[in-house]
């Protein structure tokens, strides 16, 4: 899936604002360092989301270790 954005602006601290394209009514920051270097104010970019079936896989057989772990734990300070 893709979706059009436009550069809208620089913030201090490292942030780029950007604002749906071109409906313009939601804006969104995002680190500078993501965008092209060289970008612009006015500049329009496609985004894509892809999702990555494996990592999400990888990530919640993490998170279920981590939380067995952590219940084994708390059942030890029980005892």
């Amino acid at each position: 899936m893709a979706v059009r954005v436009q550069l809208d602006r620089f913030e201090n601290g490292g942030w780029a604002v950007l604002l749906l394209y071109p409906e313009g009514r939601r804006t969104f920051g995002v680190p500078r360092e993501l965008l092209p270097e060289g970008c612009a104010p006015g500049q329009v970019f496609e985004v894509r989301f892809e999702r990555d079936d494996a990592e999400t896989a990888r990530c919640a057989a993490q998170n279920r270790r981590l939380l067995e772990d952590l219940l084994r734990r708390s059942g030890e300070d029980e005892l």
